[in-house]
């Protein structure tokens, strides 16, 4: 069948309409893909950005708990000593025997070290007999009793310290005055600690003998301020 002009001219335009058609439905179909997943990033990036708000809104509750901990750090960390060098440690321990009317003959200081230092507890009062049971009606001692056992057995990991060994040798008159070193030693403050008294051999009150103590220093380096 032979086709007139008219009738070419119609399918070309049909053709022409159809591949612009589809032409235009492919670029619409990728526009609307690219906006889907543009959509999507964008949820993406506002949720993300929703979370840093949220993260930025709590930077000063955050700054708050920080310097609290700091500053409960630095309370317990006021029981040691700084560290510090052996002339002052020299010093400080001569203080304490000199303020007391001992005479002190020598100071030697071991190298300071780092040292663990373990955990312990008091168990007071913790020995179980029947008549002790019997009067425990409200079984109160009973209970104490398993509490200090269950804490003195904690597991923990010791932490470490600076430790510096000193002996101090003095001479001593009379008796009561070691009691009364060994009481300013007790009662310091700071995290010093008398490990062990001896008497020199021979050595007695009113013979003028050199003792010696043995005494353990404690020093802990000054905690920084955090910087934000």
């Amino acid at each position: 069948m032979k086709m007139s002009y008219r009738d070419k001219v119609i399918l070309t335009v049909l053709v022409f309409l159809i591949t612009v058609l589809i032409g235009g439905m492919t670029v619409i179909k990728s526009s609307v893909q690219k906006l889907q997943s543009t959509t999507v990033t964008y949820k993406q990036k506002k949720q993300e950005e929703a979370a840093v708000q949220a993260k930025l809104a709590t930077k000063q509750d955050l700054e708050s708990q920080i310097d609290s901990a700091y500053k409960e750090c630095k309370k317990l960390g006021e029981f040691f000593l700084p560290e510090m060098k052996s002339y002052q440690i020299d010093q400080y321990v001569s203080n304490i025997f000199t303020n007391n009317e001992l005479e002190v003959t020598s100071v030697m200081i071991d190298e300071a070290s780092a040292q663990d230092i373990e955990y312990y507890a008091y168990e007071l009062f913790n020995i179980e007999y029947e008549l002790g049971t019997a009067a425990d009606l409200n079984k109160s001692r009973l209970h104490g009793m398993k509490g200090n056992t269950e804490y003195a057995f904690a597991a923990a990991e010791p932490e470490q310290l600076i430790v510096s060994e000193v002996t101090v040798k003095v001479k001593v008159d009379e008796f009561e005055k070691y009691l009364v070193v060994c009481d300013a030693i007790a009662d310091d403050s700071k995290s010093i600690v008398l490990r062990q008294l001896s008497k020199a051999a021979g050595s007695g009150d009113g013979e003028g003998g050199s003792d010696q103590f043995v005494i353990f220093f404690y020093q802990l380096s000054d905690i920084q301020k955090p910087k934000y």
